[in-house]
């Protein structure tokens, strides 16, 4: 679910932000000798550098070997790169191949931090990264919490590339009719309920029809009703041994999986949801079929708002505050702050020059542009784009980026790569959308969400070998049951039974895995 979630928002910020926060610096023409502070840094471009890389991607437009936009990569960085492209659903077969034949490039990009990525880090396969940390602007500013996640016996061995931590898929409602209803936001799942079922059987929309459903929900129970961190699958919740436990087997998940039984026992839920896609839901939703559903606020569906505003013109939408837990909390979970990595091939590390090469490039293409200097003028982000009218055009004073002009950007061959914002907030979501509606229900999410505490989920800062190799199977014993009560199929009053299961085939041992981890690693659950 968690996978599904991140990457919905990293497709529409491929679209709405990646390549226009890509890169950066002032630099005249032997600009890439002085990016970094490092002594060796100041004479690479003496000598032209070959660099080999590969990645995964998910774009369906992969760039050639004589695009333009390569070009002047290896003009302004006096290299010759050559990377190698290969779409993520390939990736993960094809990677280990490589890696077992031992001809690995310079540069190796992964999608996270897997067990394959510890595995490899540990055989000695990645370069450490440590020393460099302090020398390069964009790597200064990844807070600890991110670095934990690619840190192995105290040594970095990747590159985390940027993705805001706060503004992934959240809870929305239409805010219309709540007020055609006269009903107010709601603060706990007994007011929800309420409204989830009023949205259904008290026509909302004034239209005169029963056509309408209170909650929006898709098969692998897709995205719940996770209304804060002590209701979410993370690792929040603790059991009798004071031991953080995964969300799914928490008192916090049976509480929303019995929400969802009572909406779908209600008819508020529709009755198909099961075997219903995501896409599909989503896309009733923006056609006035469903009350509530989740969006994220950076990466919003611009195209999608504009439709539901034109069909409906007195639609309005509001994200539902995180409710309070018993506990006092109250807050979303935080998304992991960081979406693929680059590692640095190990075998390089008697070549300082290319270490810096390599380092200072994505240094450049990794420092953050604000919004109101993407443009033209700004020649580091017209020159990253391949230039106005080439590799971008202006609209409405906002730059638009075609994916068929990847070959003309050098941000095209560093797609995977965008500037690290100082904070969330700076990526200013709002400035990049053209439509009112889309910017109004933008602007109003993220005022909320910045002033909201978010929960940094501890098990995205370690590794633990056997969450690793069990933690997905066991995932899907707790969604098959979970799917059953909702559906009526099962008892909620069967939930000790579902997760005495979870634990005898291997939630004990990976619960108790993962807290040897993070006690050993001194790393807690913690709310910013």
């Amino acid at each position: 679910m968690k996978k599904l979630l991140a990457l919905g928002l990293t497709v529409s910020l491929a679209s709405s932000l990646a390549a226009c926060t890509s890169g950066t610096k002032e630099q005249p023409e032997s600009s890439a000798a002085t990016t970094s502070s490092t002594p060796s840094a100041n004479t690479t471009t003496t000598k032209k550098i070959t660099v080999t890389s590969i990645e995964g991607t998910w774009s369906p437009q992969i760039p050639g070997a004589t695009g333009d936009g390569l070009k002047k990569i290896n003009e302004k960085f006096n290299v010759a790169y050559k990377p190698q492209y290969v779409p993520f659903d390939e990736y993960g077969s094809k990677l280990p191949v490589v890696m077992a034949a031992g001809d690995l490039a310079d540069v190796i990009g992964m999608e996270s931090a897997d067990a394959n990525f510890f595995k490899w880090a540990k055989q000695g396969a990645f370069l450490p990264l440590n020393e460099y940390i302090d020398k390069y602007p964009s790597l200064k500013l990844v807070p600890k919490s991110v670095w934990d996640a690619v840190t192995v016996d105290g040594k970095i061995y990747a590159i985390p590339q940027y993705f805001p931590a706060k503004y992934g898929k959240k809870p929305i409602i239409r805010k219309d009719w709540l007020d055609n209803l006269g009903l107010k936001m709601p603060t706990n799942y007994d007011e929800l309920k309420k409204v989830a079922i009023a949205f259904t059987k008290d026509d909302p929309d004034k239209n005169g029809k029963n056509d309408t459903y209170g909650f929006g929900l898709s098969k692998q129970i897709v995205y719940g009703a996770q209304m804060g961190a002590a209701w979410d699958s993370g690792w929040y919740n603790k059991n009798e041994q004071g031991q953080l436990i995964p969300g799914i087997i928490s008192e916090g998940f049976k509480q929303q999986t019995q929400f969802l039984a009572d909406l779908y026992k209600e008819g508020a839920i529709h009755k198909d949801w099961a075997i219903s896609k995501n896409v599909d839901i989503r896309k009733d939703f923006y056609a006035g079929k469903y009350g509530i559903w989740y969006e994220q606020p950076i990466g919003t569906p611009e195209d999608l708002l504009k439709s539901m505003k034109e069909l409906m013109p007195t639609a309005e939408l509001s994200v539902i505050p995180a409710f309070k837990q018993a506990d006092g909390g109250q807050g979303f979970m935080a998304l992991s702050g960081y979406y693929t990595l680059t590692m640095l091939n190990a075998k390089i590390k008697s070549d300082p020059d290319k270490i810096n090469r390599i380092l200072q490039m994505q240094d450049y293409f990794r420092t953050f542009i604000p919004v109101d200097n993407r443009n033209p003028q700004n020649a580091e982000f017209d020159w990253a784009n391949g230039g106005v009218g080439v590799g971008y055009k202006m609209v409405d004073g906002l730059p638009l980026i075609d994916i068929s002009t990847v070959e003309q950007r050098p941000t095209g061959y560093f797609s995977g790569v965008s500037g690290w914002a100082p904070n969330d907030e700076a990526n200013e979501a709002g400035k990049v959308l053209t439509n009112p509606f889309a910017k109004s229900f933008v602007n109003s999410s993220v005022e909320l969400l910045k002033n909201t505490k978010f929960y940094i989920n501890p098990i995205d800062r370690i590794y633990s070998e056997v969450f690793a190799a069990k933690g997905a199977e066991l995932s899907l014993i707790t969604q098959e049951w979970q799917t059953k009560m909702i559906v009526g199929q099962e008892p909620i009053s069967n939930w000790s039974k579902m997760v005495d299961e979870y634990m005898k085939k291997g939630g004990k041992e990976m619960i108790d895995d993962v807290n040897k981890v993070l006690l050993t690693s001194g790393i807690k659950g913690e709310w910013k």
